[in-house]
């Protein structure tokens, strides 16, 4: 609407502003974008109607075309792992196998193992373990969070791990889950590294000041007689790993590499969901076909509909006229390639207070114009994701908002810890990616 540089900048701003102002004081993320979208479109090269009306819708339907199923089947599976017991089964083995005095260790195993399998919910699942524990070892409530919550970052947005965040990125970069794979693991170890030091300093600072549970008054009912066992409960979760594998190495000629290899984590998801249903059907049967369907299948639509705005809302964004000089100073800058690349990620992360949206507003700014600059996909991808997870957990975002509530605490009492884990270390990180960029996968 208006090509003015200067005034397109200016309306960008506000409407990146507004987008902070609106998400701290709790008005929906999707609603957000859409209202910031209004105000963006006023900076936008194309006319306000095109923008609103055309460019936003279509931005959330693309995002919604590409990534239904893989919310669908990442729903679907969670609810049944909740629904069936087989959480609780993976948890009741972890407290087994570590006993009460090592609980922390026990939620931080529970919470990898759903990871691992993608399992986007698995701050919920884990919840139901975690207090009860924490009463048993008679350690603070923020001990068990940061045991749930803190290692996520290394092991969701670092490890070779077939979940969203990992399949957005391969939309944009046609890449793959798996592509830069050492580089992927070293980095997750170094946030595992760091997460272990620190949980370990917690429990033993609490120890040290005498702080006990300061929780309600919870019992951990693991009744085996209830519960399916724990090779049937682990097994849908390891099929779901090994079906990713395996799919990565399949390419389909009828349809787009980035297309398919998005559908490719759906279907691994889908594998999961079956063999869940097979080795649990006494477990799945009294739920009804109707409500798994109703309920689990749909638990992640809101979400994706959330992150298709925030993507509709950065496609907007893109049609500023102030977006190509951006591009171009920030590629203009004397550095690698890596470097900007982390730099102004990181930004966005921090500007949008959420790791997903940030991807959905750098990779169509950006991602094409990085690849055509002869960087690694592969190893561009695993900076991105890890770098994401920065500046994304500041005070206001909604995802520290979202853990502190479920486990029942105030920013006042755990957000330094959570600040720690989901933001100090994954800089830290982020940084040991980029550097191995630079030395290890040169620009072409």
């Amino acid at each position: 609407m208006f090509t003015n540089v200067y005034l397109s900048a200016l309306f960008v701003i506000c409407a990146v502003v507004l987008f902070i102002i609106l998400c701290f004081k709790g008005v929906h993320t999707g609603i957000a974008a859409l209202i910031c979208t209004l105000v963006a479109a006023l900076g936008s090269g194309e006319s306000f109607y095109v923008s609103v009306f055309e460019t936003f819708p279509s931005g959330v339907a693309s995002l919604v075309t590409l990534m239904f199923f893989v919310f669908t089947f990442s729903g679907l599976l969670g609810y049944l792992m909740d629904e069936t017991g087989c959480s609780k089964a993976v948890g009741k083995k972890m407290i087994q196998l570590l006993g009460t005095d090592k609980a922390w260790l026990a939620i931080t195993f529970t919470a990898v193992i759903l990871m691992l399998a993608g399992v986007g919910t698995f701050i919920y699942v884990v919840v139901v373990v975690a207090a009860p524990l924490m009463k048993e070892a008679n350690l603070p409530r923020k001990v068990g969070m940061i045991a749930a919550q803190g290692i996520a970052p290394a092991i969701n947005f670092c490890m070779p791990v077939p979940n969203v965040p990992g399949s957005l990125a391969n939309t944009f970069l046609g890449t793959s889950l798996y592509d830069a794979p050492v580089l992927s693991i070293a980095t997750g170890c170094v946030g595992i590294v760091l997460f272990l030091f620190y949980e370990l300093h917690l429990i033993k600072k609490a120890r040290a000041n005498g702080e006990g549970y300061d929780g309600e008054d919870v019992e951990l009912t693991l009744d085996s007689e209830e519960l399916p066992s724990f090779a049937k409960s682990i097994l849908p979760l390891v099929a779901v790993v090994v079906s990713a594998i395996i799919f990565s190495k399949i390419t389909y000629m009828n349809t787009t590499y980035q297309t398919w290899a998005t559908q490719l984590v759906a279907l691994a998801q889908f594998v999961g969901v079956v063999v869940l249903v097979i080795l649990n059907w006494k477990h799945v049967k009294p739920l009804g076909m109707r409500k798994i369907l109703s309920e689990g299948a749909t638990g992640m639509w809101g979400f994706l509909m959330l992150a298709g705005c925030v993507y509709g809302f950065g496609q907007v964004v893109t049609t500023a006229a102030c977006v190509t000089p951006i591009q171009e100073a920030v590629l203009a800058l004397n550095l690698s390639p890596y470097i900007t690349a982390m730099i102004s990620v990181a930004v966005i992360a921090a500007l949008c207070t959420d790791g997903v949206s940030a991807m959905m507003v750098w990779l169509p700014m950006f991602g094409q114009t990085y690849i055509d600059m002869g960087v690694n996909a592969g190893a561009l991808r695993r900076l991105l994701l890890c770098t994401t997870q920065t500046f994304d957990s500041l005070p206001h975002a909604q995802s520290v908002a979202l853990t502190l509530g479920v486990f029942g605490l105030t920013h006042k009492q755990a957000y330094k810890e959570l600040f720690i884990t989901t933001v100090v270390f994954p800089v830290i990180f982020s940084i040991f990616c980029c550097i191995c960029c630079i030395l290890f996968y040169g620009v072409a």
